[in-house]
């Protein structure tokens, strides 16, 4: 509940969080028994740890640290997968909820401050920059759409949260995030048949377009499109340049901003690009690696999902991947503590049903044992 919390709060106090919980699972036997009993968790653990002197052989100091932080997330979210139930879950996404009305009214009062002197200006919250905290919305409206599903009687709040979080999209002007925040609602709603409410959420936005193109001012980030495509571009050519000087292993996380200086490319943190950055962060051989584990996890999801037996976890799961996925060609606000944090708790909900099973299990175990100490008790009274 801490860490949770914690990830709508600046990044600093969310770090220490994440790091406090990593060594909580570490410092224990029995807990890191089972973070790492996940499936391909030591491969995917040792990728990282290579990446780490990888990053240290170019000197990009940044990346090292990143990689420290990735691994303490990995470490916890793991474990957090291997004991999640369904009422924990439930209480986890709740306080997400509740802890993003105080970030968008943070941002409100952000742009009512700076508007006068700077009406352009994307208010971020507590977050590093607008698009990491549209990410977060993106999340969160999610979040709350589902919890609507799972607990109708509150039905009104997550209403609320969802329309406060709107309000937040559109403050924070990120094109890429409503984009894919857009298609995960409508998958969701698609799912669960709701082919009115999905078509009423089309209407809506496509009616949002169409007012902010005879008055332009109302959403004035269309209008930069032209120039931030520009910019990706020039992004983009410098990462395909730099995926093939160091194919294999790459260059660290953070690998662009170590080599946009030398190709005379656009200077920023990122390529822009999940796919590109990831190449060229973690080489063929890293991404291989992520292939791997996140294709065996997706198995059992994507059974589900056609036989039709995909709970609603699940598919909030599946939801937030595809946000994540169509978020990730144009941008790389997955790779940061808030954001990768909340994304890997939701993946926590493919451990719901085998939790379940094992507590059904032992549950079943225990109530034999019983009746075998009673039946035994009383043949020896006989």
């Amino acid at each position: 509940m801490i860490v949770v919390g914690s990830l709508f709060l600046p990044s600093s106090i969310c770090g220490i969080a994440i790091v406090a919980a990593a060594f909580y699972v570490m410092a224990d036997y029995q807990r890191r028994e089972r973070a790492f009993r996940t499936p391909y968790m030591k491969l995917l653990f040792s990728t990282f740890v290579l990446s780490f002197f990888v990053a240290a052989s170019y000197r990009n100091y940044v990346g090292m640290a990143m990689t420290l932080m990735l691994l303490a997330m990995l470490v916890y979210s793991m474990y957090l997968r291997s004991i999640m139930d369904r009422v924990l879950f439930h209480k986890l996404l709740d306080l997400a909820c509740l802890m993003s009305i105080p970030a968008i009214v943070v941002a409100i009062v952000q742009k009512a401050v700076t508007f006068a002197s700077d009406p352009s200006y994307r208010p971020v919250s507590f977050f590093i920059n607008a698009n990491y905290f549209g990410m977060m919305i993106e999340f969160t409206v999610l979040i709350a759409l589902y919890r609507a599903y799972t607990n109708r009687k509150f039905i009104p709040l997550y209403a609320v949260i969802i329309g406060m979080n709107m309000l937040g999209m559109y403050l924070c002007g990120s094109m890429s995030a409503l984009a894919a925040m857009s298609c995960g609602i409508i998958v969701f709603l698609l799912y669960k048949r709701r082919y009115k409410l999905s078509a009423l959420y089309v209407a809506a936005l496509l009616a949002f377009f169409l007012v902010n193109h005879f008055l332009p001012s109302i959403f004035p980030r269309v209008e930069a499109i032209g120039s931030t495509t520009d910019q990706r571009i020039s992004i983009w050519h410098g990462a395909v340049i730099g995926i093939s000087q160091t194919p294999l292993f790459g260059r660290g996380l953070r690998a662009y901003s170590i080599i946009h200086d030398s190709l005379g490319t656009y200077a920023t943190y990122h390529c822009h690009n999940l796919y590109l950055d990831c190449l060229l962060n973690f080489g063929v051989v890293g991404c291989t690696v992520f292939l791997i584990f996140f294709g065996w996890h997706l198995r059992d999801v994507l059974h589900q999902v056609r036989t039709h037996t995909a709970g609603n976890a699940v598919l909030l799961f599946l939801a937030a991947l595809l946000v994540t996925l169509l978020h990730g060609c144009t941008d790389v606000t997955i790779c940061w503590t808030q954001t990768g944090m909340l994304f890997l708790i939701l993946f926590s909900a493919t451990g719901i049903r085998a939790g379940e099973a094992r507590k059904a299990a032992a549950s079943s175990a225990r109530s034999y044992s019983r009746r075998l100490k009673v039946s035994v008790g009383y043949l020896m009274k006989e």
